[in-house]
Protein backbone atom coordinates (compact mmCIF):
# COMPACT_ATOMS: atom_id res chain seq x y z
CA UNK A 1 0.00 0.00 0.00
CA UNK A 2 0.79 3.42 -0.66
CA UNK A 3 2.24 5.71 1.94
CA UNK A 4 1.31 9.60 1.88
CA UNK A 5 5.03 10.29 1.43
CA UNK A 6 5.44 12.55 -2.10
CA UNK A 7 8.92 11.36 -3.33
CA UNK A 8 11.49 12.75 -5.84
CA UNK A 9 14.44 11.95 -8.05
CA UNK A 10 16.85 14.21 -9.47
CA UNK A 11 18.95 12.28 -11.65
CA UNK A 12 17.94 8.97 -13.60
CA UNK A 13 20.96 7.05 -14.18
CA UNK A 14 21.76 3.87 -12.49
CA UNK A 15 21.30 4.73 -9.12
CA UNK A 16 18.59 7.19 -9.69
CA UNK A 17 16.84 4.14 -11.11
CA UNK A 18 18.04 2.11 -7.75
CA UNK A 19 16.50 5.03 -5.73
CA UNK A 20 13.10 4.36 -7.40
CA UNK A 21 13.25 1.00 -7.40
CA UNK A 22 13.68 1.59 -3.18
CA UNK A 23 10.39 3.92 -3.31
CA UNK A 24 8.11 1.77 -5.40
CA UNK A 25 9.01 -1.46 -2.65
CA UNK A 26 8.35 1.07 0.22
CA UNK A 27 4.98 1.47 -0.92
CA UNK A 28 6.22 5.57 -1.22
CA UNK A 29 5.07 7.36 -4.61
CA UNK A 30 7.48 9.05 -6.63
CA UNK A 31 5.73 12.24 -7.67
CA UNK A 32 8.36 13.60 -9.91
CA UNK A 33 12.09 12.62 -11.79
CA UNK A 34 14.46 15.29 -13.33
CA UNK A 35 16.77 13.88 -15.89
CA UNK A 36 19.07 15.78 -18.79
CA UNK A 37 17.03 13.39 -20.57
CA UNK A 38 13.48 12.82 -20.31
CA UNK A 39 12.88 10.72 -23.20
CA UNK A 40 14.76 8.06 -21.35
CA UNK A 41 13.14 8.42 -18.18
CA UNK A 42 9.04 7.91 -20.11
CA UNK A 43 10.66 4.95 -22.25
CA UNK A 44 11.66 3.34 -19.20
CA UNK A 45 8.74 4.31 -16.94
CA UNK A 46 5.79 4.53 -19.65
CA UNK A 47 3.06 4.44 -16.82
CA UNK A 48 4.57 7.60 -14.95
CA UNK A 49 2.60 10.06 -16.15
CA UNK A 50 4.25 12.68 -18.82
CA UNK A 51 3.53 16.05 -16.57
CA UNK A 52 5.86 14.14 -13.60
CA UNK A 53 9.11 14.06 -15.83
CA UNK A 54 11.34 17.29 -16.14
CA UNK A 55 14.20 18.21 -17.72
CA UNK A 56 15.05 20.93 -15.41
CA UNK A 57 15.29 20.61 -11.95
CA UNK A 58 14.24 24.10 -11.27
CA UNK A 59 11.08 22.96 -12.88
CA UNK A 60 10.63 20.45 -10.81
CA UNK A 61 11.49 21.87 -7.07
CA UNK A 62 9.33 25.13 -8.08
CA UNK A 63 6.14 23.12 -8.89
CA UNK A 64 5.86 19.48 -6.65
CA UNK A 65 5.51 19.71 -3.34
CA UNK A 66 7.94 16.87 -1.66
CA UNK A 67 8.62 15.42 1.20
CA UNK A 68 11.76 14.07 0.30
CA UNK A 69 13.97 14.00 -2.63
CA UNK A 70 16.62 11.78 -4.29
CA UNK A 71 20.08 13.47 -5.58
CA UNK A 72 21.19 10.73 -7.78
CA UNK A 73 23.02 12.83 -10.22
CA UNK A 74 26.85 13.61 -10.76
CA UNK A 75 29.24 14.57 -8.01
CA UNK A 76 29.19 18.53 -9.94
CA UNK A 77 25.93 19.00 -9.34
CA UNK A 78 25.69 18.27 -6.10
CA UNK A 79 25.68 21.18 -4.00
CA UNK A 80 23.63 23.41 -5.87
CA UNK A 81 20.73 20.51 -5.91
CA UNK A 82 21.01 19.83 -2.29
CA UNK A 83 20.98 23.26 -1.70
CA UNK A 84 18.05 24.63 -3.80
CA UNK A 85 16.16 21.82 -2.61
CA UNK A 86 16.45 22.74 1.30
CA UNK A 87 15.40 26.46 -0.05
CA UNK A 88 12.63 24.76 -1.15
CA UNK A 89 11.28 23.68 1.63
CA UNK A 90 12.09 19.73 0.76
CA UNK A 91 12.82 18.87 4.63
CA UNK A 92 14.77 15.30 3.80
CA UNK A 93 17.41 14.92 1.18
CA UNK A 94 19.59 12.11 0.63
CA UNK A 95 22.27 12.90 -1.66
CA UNK A 96 24.47 10.08 -3.47
CA UNK A 97 28.21 10.22 -2.91
CA UNK A 98 30.77 11.44 -3.56
CA UNK A 99 28.82 14.69 -1.88
CA UNK A 100 30.41 17.02 -3.47
CA UNK A 101 33.77 18.04 -5.57
CA UNK A 102 35.12 20.26 -3.21
CA UNK A 103 35.32 20.88 0.47
CA UNK A 104 33.82 24.55 0.40
CA UNK A 105 30.38 23.19 -1.42
CA UNK A 106 30.39 20.19 0.98
CA UNK A 107 30.28 22.72 4.38
CA UNK A 108 27.67 24.67 2.37
CA UNK A 109 25.36 21.63 1.96
CA UNK A 110 25.99 21.09 5.11
CA UNK A 111 25.52 24.15 6.99
CA UNK A 112 22.41 25.53 4.53
CA UNK A 113 20.30 21.66 5.73
CA UNK A 114 21.40 22.78 9.21
CA UNK A 115 20.02 26.11 8.64
CA UNK A 116 17.15 25.01 7.47
CA UNK A 117 16.26 22.36 9.46
CA UNK A 118 16.67 19.51 6.82
CA UNK A 119 17.54 16.00 7.81
CA UNK A 120 20.55 15.78 5.29
CA UNK A 121 21.79 11.68 4.49
CA UNK A 122 24.49 10.99 2.28
CA UNK A 123 24.23 7.52 0.50
CA UNK A 124 27.32 5.48 1.71
CA UNK A 125 25.45 2.35 1.90
CA UNK A 126 27.39 -0.13 3.88
CA UNK A 127 26.60 2.22 6.41
CA UNK A 128 23.20 0.12 6.50
CA UNK A 129 24.76 -3.09 6.07
CA UNK A 130 23.96 -5.23 9.32
CA UNK A 131 27.05 -7.73 8.40
CA UNK A 132 29.42 -4.53 8.94
CA UNK A 133 27.37 -3.05 11.81
CA UNK A 134 27.92 -6.45 13.09
CA UNK A 135 31.78 -6.76 12.08
CA UNK A 136 32.32 -3.10 14.23
CA UNK A 137 30.21 -4.96 17.41
CA UNK A 138 33.02 -7.61 17.34
CA UNK A 139 35.61 -5.24 16.67
CA UNK A 140 34.89 -2.93 19.56
CA UNK A 141 34.39 -6.01 21.96
CA UNK A 142 37.88 -7.06 20.88
CA UNK A 143 37.45 -10.11 19.47
CA UNK A 144 40.50 -9.46 16.94
CA UNK A 145 42.29 -7.85 19.81
CA UNK A 146 42.75 -4.08 19.47
CA UNK A 147 42.22 -2.77 15.34
CA UNK A 148 46.01 -1.78 14.28
CA UNK A 149 45.47 -1.76 10.56
CA UNK A 150 42.92 -1.88 7.68
CA UNK A 151 43.89 -2.79 3.95
CA UNK A 152 41.76 -2.15 1.49
CA UNK A 153 41.90 -3.08 -2.54
CA UNK A 154 39.58 -2.35 -5.87
CA UNK A 155 41.10 -2.72 -9.52
CA UNK A 156 40.88 0.40 -11.66
CA UNK A 157 37.62 2.06 -10.21
CA UNK A 158 38.59 5.61 -9.40
CA UNK A 159 40.09 7.27 -5.60
CA UNK A 160 36.69 8.98 -5.22
CA UNK A 161 34.12 6.15 -6.90
CA UNK A 162 35.03 3.32 -4.36
CA UNK A 163 37.81 5.74 -2.10
CA UNK A 164 35.21 7.37 -0.54
CA UNK A 165 33.51 4.36 0.29
CA UNK A 166 36.34 2.64 1.91
CA UNK A 167 37.19 6.27 3.67
CA UNK A 168 34.02 6.26 5.71
CA UNK A 169 34.45 2.13 6.46
CA UNK A 170 37.70 2.73 7.55
CA UNK A 171 36.11 5.61 10.16
CA UNK A 172 33.28 3.80 11.08
CA UNK A 173 35.30 0.69 11.73
CA UNK A 174 37.80 2.25 13.62
CA UNK A 175 35.84 4.27 15.91
CA UNK A 176 38.41 7.08 14.98
CA UNK A 177 39.24 10.36 13.15
CA UNK A 178 41.91 10.46 10.20
CA UNK A 179 44.64 12.74 11.84
CA UNK A 180 46.80 12.39 8.32
CA UNK A 181 47.43 11.34 4.45
CA UNK A 182 50.38 10.58 2.17
CA UNK A 183 49.06 9.95 -1.37
CA UNK A 184 49.92 9.19 -4.62
CA UNK A 185 47.73 9.51 -7.34
CA UNK A 186 47.39 6.84 -10.55
CA UNK A 187 48.78 8.17 -13.89
CA UNK A 188 47.67 5.94 -15.93
CA UNK A 189 44.94 8.02 -17.92
CA UNK A 190 42.53 5.50 -17.80
CA UNK A 191 39.34 7.36 -19.31
CA UNK A 192 36.59 7.84 -16.80
CA UNK A 193 33.64 5.30 -17.78
CA UNK A 194 31.53 8.03 -16.77
CA UNK A 195 32.43 10.31 -19.96
CA UNK A 196 35.83 12.27 -20.08
CA UNK A 197 34.27 15.40 -18.67
CA UNK A 198 34.68 13.39 -15.19
CA UNK A 199 38.47 13.03 -13.04
CA UNK A 200 38.75 10.38 -10.84
CA UNK A 201 41.84 8.65 -11.12
CA UNK A 202 43.13 5.91 -8.69
CA UNK A 203 45.76 5.83 -6.67
CA UNK A 204 47.52 4.82 -3.17
CA UNK A 205 48.66 5.78 -0.30
CA UNK A 206 48.30 5.34 3.78
CA UNK A 207 45.45 7.07 6.59
CA UNK A 208 47.01 7.54 9.68
CA UNK A 209 43.94 7.78 12.33
CA UNK A 210 44.09 9.19 15.45
CA UNK A 211 43.73 6.33 17.68
CA UNK A 212 46.74 5.21 15.60
CA UNK A 213 45.16 2.63 12.98
CA UNK A 214 46.66 2.53 10.03
CA UNK A 215 44.99 2.37 6.40
CA UNK A 216 46.42 1.76 3.21
CA UNK A 217 44.48 1.79 0.17
CA UNK A 218 44.89 0.70 -2.97
CA UNK A 219 42.84 1.91 -5.89
CA UNK A 220 45.39 1.72 -8.54
CA UNK A 221 44.51 1.41 -12.13
CA UNK A 222 47.23 -1.67 -13.18
CA UNK A 223 44.83 -4.28 -11.42
CA UNK A 224 40.94 -5.93 -12.41
CA UNK A 225 40.05 -7.58 -9.26
CA UNK A 226 36.56 -7.07 -6.64
CA UNK A 227 37.19 -5.30 -3.71
CA UNK A 228 38.69 -6.81 -0.79
CA UNK A 229 39.39 -5.19 2.34
CA UNK A 230 41.52 -6.69 5.71
CA UNK A 231 41.57 -5.14 9.18
CA UNK A 232 44.26 -6.83 11.01
CA UNK A 233 43.75 -6.51 15.15
CA UNK A 234 46.99 -7.60 17.91
CA UNK A 235 45.53 -11.26 17.82
CA UNK A 236 43.45 -11.17 14.93
CA UNK A 237 41.66 -10.61 11.82
CA UNK A 238 38.78 -10.00 9.68
CA UNK A 239 38.54 -10.51 5.54
CA UNK A 240 35.23 -9.26 3.48
CA UNK A 241 34.44 -9.57 0.32
CA UNK A 242 31.21 -7.40 0.13
CA UNK A 243 30.41 -8.67 -3.65
CA UNK A 244 30.55 -12.32 -2.93
CA UNK A 245 29.53 -11.58 0.66
CA UNK A 246 32.29 -13.46 2.79
CA UNK A 247 32.90 -12.22 5.51
CA UNK A 248 36.02 -14.37 8.09
CA UNK A 249 37.15 -13.62 11.55
CA UNK A 250 40.38 -15.40 13.17
CA UNK A 251 41.95 -14.89 16.24
CA UNK A 252 44.55 -16.65 19.16
CA UNK A 253 43.04 -18.24 22.05
CA UNK A 254 42.45 -16.98 25.02
CA UNK A 255 45.62 -18.49 26.15
CA UNK A 256 47.92 -17.89 23.15
CA UNK A 257 47.00 -14.14 23.57
CA UNK A 258 49.25 -13.73 26.42
CA UNK A 259 51.92 -14.88 24.67
CA UNK A 260 54.49 -12.70 22.81
CA UNK A 261 53.50 -10.82 19.97
CA UNK A 262 56.56 -12.01 18.12
CA UNK A 263 55.44 -15.56 18.28
CA UNK A 264 53.33 -14.46 14.91
CA UNK A 265 53.45 -18.32 14.00
CA UNK A 266 50.80 -18.73 16.59
CA UNK A 267 47.74 -20.57 15.21
CA UNK A 268 44.54 -18.05 14.52
CA UNK A 269 41.12 -19.93 15.67
CA UNK A 270 38.05 -19.10 13.16
CA UNK A 271 35.90 -17.04 15.08
CA UNK A 272 32.02 -17.87 13.44
CA UNK A 273 30.09 -14.95 12.30
CA UNK A 274 26.56 -14.98 11.02
CA UNK A 275 26.17 -13.04 7.75
CA UNK A 276 22.77 -11.07 8.10
CA UNK A 277 22.30 -10.13 4.38
CA UNK A 278 23.96 -9.16 0.90
CA UNK A 279 25.10 -6.09 -0.46
CA UNK A 280 22.17 -5.69 -2.09
CA UNK A 281 22.23 -1.21 -2.89
CA UNK A 282 18.70 -1.17 -3.41
CA UNK A 283 17.21 -2.71 0.00
CA UNK A 284 20.54 -0.82 1.35
CA UNK A 285 18.84 2.46 0.13
CA UNK A 286 15.58 1.45 1.36
CA UNK A 287 17.13 1.31 4.86
CA UNK A 288 18.51 4.69 4.18
CA UNK A 289 15.45 6.43 3.29
CA UNK A 290 13.54 4.53 5.81
CA UNK A 291 15.86 6.17 8.79
CA UNK A 292 15.98 9.37 7.03
CA UNK A 293 12.13 9.71 6.99
CA UNK A 294 12.38 9.19 10.80
CA UNK A 295 13.02 11.04 13.42
CA UNK A 296 16.51 9.08 14.66
CA UNK A 297 19.73 9.68 14.12
CA UNK A 298 21.04 9.25 10.66
CA UNK A 299 23.92 6.78 10.53
CA UNK A 300 25.99 8.69 7.58
CA UNK A 301 25.10 12.46 8.19
CA UNK A 302 26.27 15.40 5.63
CA UNK A 303 29.34 15.66 8.12
CA UNK A 304 29.98 11.86 7.87
CA UNK A 305 30.02 12.53 3.65
CA UNK A 306 32.37 15.51 3.99
CA UNK A 307 34.96 13.69 6.05
CA UNK A 308 34.86 10.80 3.65
CA UNK A 309 35.12 13.19 1.01
CA UNK A 310 37.99 15.60 2.64
CA UNK A 311 40.59 12.31 2.89
CA UNK A 312 40.00 11.91 -0.81
CA UNK A 313 40.85 15.44 -2.01
CA UNK A 314 43.55 15.03 0.61
CA UNK A 315 45.38 12.18 -1.38
CA UNK A 316 45.19 14.40 -4.35
CA UNK A 317 46.49 17.42 -2.19
CA UNK A 318 50.01 15.09 -0.93
CA UNK A 319 50.11 13.92 -4.83
CA UNK A 320 50.03 17.47 -5.74
CA UNK A 321 52.92 18.53 -3.01
CA UNK A 322 55.33 15.55 -3.69
CA UNK A 323 53.70 13.23 -1.77
CA UNK A 324 54.29 14.50 1.67
CA UNK A 325 52.06 14.02 4.63
CA UNK A 326 48.89 16.21 4.60
CA UNK A 327 47.26 17.07 8.45
CA UNK A 328 43.89 16.54 8.73
CA UNK A 329 41.28 18.46 8.73
CA UNK A 330 42.26 20.56 5.86
CA UNK A 331 43.93 23.65 6.05
CA UNK A 332 41.61 26.46 4.68
CA UNK A 333 43.48 27.20 1.76
CA UNK A 334 42.60 23.69 0.32
CA UNK A 335 38.96 24.59 0.73
CA UNK A 336 38.79 25.33 -2.99
CA UNK A 337 40.71 22.25 -4.51
CA UNK A 338 38.10 20.60 -6.84
CA UNK A 339 38.34 17.55 -8.58
CA UNK A 340 35.95 16.66 -10.82
CA UNK A 341 34.23 13.47 -9.95
CA UNK A 342 32.09 11.64 -11.34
Amino acid sequence: METAISAGIIGFGGMGQRHYAAYEQMGIKVQAICDYDPDKVRTMLPDLPSSCVYSEPEALLEEVDLDVVSIATNSPSHAALVIASARAGIKRIICEKPMATNLREARAMVDECHELGVRLAVNHVARWLSNQRELKRRISEGAIGDLRHMYFHCGSVGLANQGTHVFDKMRYLSGSEPQSVIGFIDQTGTPNVRGSQFEDPGGFGIVLFENGTRGFVDTSEDTGVPYVLQLVGTFGQAYVNELQNIWRLSARSEEDRAAPLTRYVLPLEEIPFETKDHFDIVELTKRALTELLGDGPISCTGEDGMKALEVTLAFHVSHDEGNRKIDLPLDDKYADKTVNFA
